[in-house]
């Protein structure tokens, strides 16, 4: 997925700070994906919402301390090239040839792995 925005939110009940990024997905026509970046100790799960009527998920990502606090630094400055995002789920995804995604039911499935992808130049 291709990270096309990020805001930093803070929410005084239940006392989290967090990143949301906001994604295109490459491979699914018309996909989109908000996903929440918290550190470490805040009390959520890393798993991804997919909603079954439209290309739309929603996902936790959970950073070590250090990459969480250094991560605004890194988009202190502008790229022509956007970020990307790979993300490694529990469950395999059907998309037929047209790029549409063939759900029949939401599926909230966990997030094994993921890597952030960063232009430097």
């Amino acid at each position: 997925m291709q990270i096309q925005s990020i805001d930093v939110r803070y929410d005084s009940n239940p006392n989290i700070m967090y990143y949301n990024l906001s994604c295109s997905l490459l491979n699914v026509y018309k996909g989109r994906c908000d996903l929440f970046l918290v550190n470490s100790n805040t009390n959520l799960k890393q798993e991804l919402l997919i909603k079954h009527n439209r290309a739309i998920m929603e996902g936790n990502l959970i950073a070590e301390d250090h990459f969480f606090e250094k991560f605004h630094t890194l988009f202190s400055m502008k790229f022509d090239k956007p970020g990307k995002i790979d993300l490694y789920i529990g469950e395999n995804l059907k998309i037929n040839n047209q790029g549409i995604l063939e759900i029949k039911d939401e599926i909230i499935t966990v997030i094994n792995n993921y890597k952030i992808y960063l232009p430097l130049l």
